[in-house]
């Protein structure tokens, strides 16, 4: 009788677990553009380090289009103006740039929420 009990609470924990795992979701990282534009004029003023530099840009921002294209502009920008050196971590014309994004970031209308 024991060996019976001990197999349905095996069983019903092994499902609760299997429940569990299959109904968990993976953590998400999402940048808005608010923050997207904070970042960048982090980077643009000489507050930014290179990890905050590599959050900006590291991660795809399928959620937004426009500002995903914007974010792939950045790492050409990075690829032809990166210098790493603190404060600034570009070149004054990957700083110009950089603002040039910045105020394409600015005119994008607003994004709907449909998600």
């Amino acid at each position: 009788m024991t060996i019976v009990i001990t197999l349905c609470v095996a069983f019903c924990v092994f499902a609760v677990i299997v429940w569990g795992l299959m109904h968990m979701r993976t953590p998400r990282f999402r940048l808005e553009r608010e923050q997207f534009q904070q970042g960048l004029e982090d980077v643009i003023t000489g507050q930014a380090d290179d990890n905050e530099w590599r959050v900006l840009i590291g991660y795809p921002m399928r959620h937004d289009p426009p500002l995903e294209k914007l974010r792939l502009e950045c790492l050409q920008i990075e690829e032809d103006e990166y210098t790493g050196k603190l404060p600034y971590l570009f070149s004054d014309a990957g700083l110009t740039r950089l603002r040039e994004v910045r105020e394409r970031l600015l005119a994008l209308p607003p994004q709907s929420d449909t998600d």
